[in-house]
């Protein structure tokens, strides 16, 4: 694979992984169990502020790319790519979905928990997709690393905070707090996981070596 054809790729994995990762959300905003503990966070914002939910994530990233950058964890091209263009993904599937009910709220005790799994997996494998994309983490990850640098403290020590104080910030802001922000944050890390290893890039050809005499 040349250099352009690994440059198109890497851009159909990253934009891919987002899109399918807002679209899961839709999943778990209309399956009334909850939300995961970000969400939780930019809904209860979008309650209190003019902003959409999509716009409520810019900004969060925005301000977490700038603190990052300060604590010197430099941010690349796919940081503020994410941070804009899953916003924006975020509310053209909520406008889509509210025009066209595609996803519509449900009495079915079946049809909420099958939209709650919808969306933990579309999480998971859009999240690892854009990851194995290599253009770049997300403002919250260099948020966290910055943190981390600080405080010595292990990234993951900090991530479990940072998602904690998100989730109880906007359930405080009447953010939708349930059973199934738990069921995301204990599943969805293992479905990431299975998309890192498996939903790769193509592998650049080596240069054929020299043939032995």
């Amino acid at each position: 694979m040349n250099r352009d054809n690994l440059i198109i790729h890497q851009l159909l994995f990253f934009f891919g992984g987002l899109y399918i990762a807002s679209l899961g959300k839709i999943f778990l905003m209309e399956s009334g169990f909850g939300v995961d503990p970000w969400m939780v966070f930019h809904m209860g914002i979008s309650n209190h502020t003019p902003f959409t939910v999509g716009r409520a994530t810019q900004v969060v990233g925005a301000l977490m790319l700038l603190i990052g950058w300060a604590l010197k964890i430099k941010p690349g091209i796919g940081t503020v790519m994410n941070m804009y263009f899953f916003g924006f993904f975020l509310d053209l599937n909520i406008g889509i979905n509210n025009a066209l009910n595609l996803v519509r709220p449900t009495e079915s005790l079946i049809v909420s928990i099958l939209y709650l799994i919808i969306g933990i997996i579309a999480n998971g494998v859009g999240f690892g997709t854009y990851i194995n994309g290599k253009l770049g983490a997300g403002p919250r990850d260099s948020f966290m690393l910055g943190i981390s640098n600080v405080t010595g403290k292990k990234p993951g020590t900090i991530r479990t905070v940072m998602e904690s104080m998100a989730a109880l910030i906007g359930w405080l802001l009447g953010g939708p707090l349930g059973i199934g922000t738990l069921a995301y944050a204990l599943s969805v890390g293992t479905v990431m996981q299975w998309t890192l290893d498996h939903v790769k890039l193509p592998q650049r050809k080596q240069a054929p070596g020299p043939r032995p005499l």
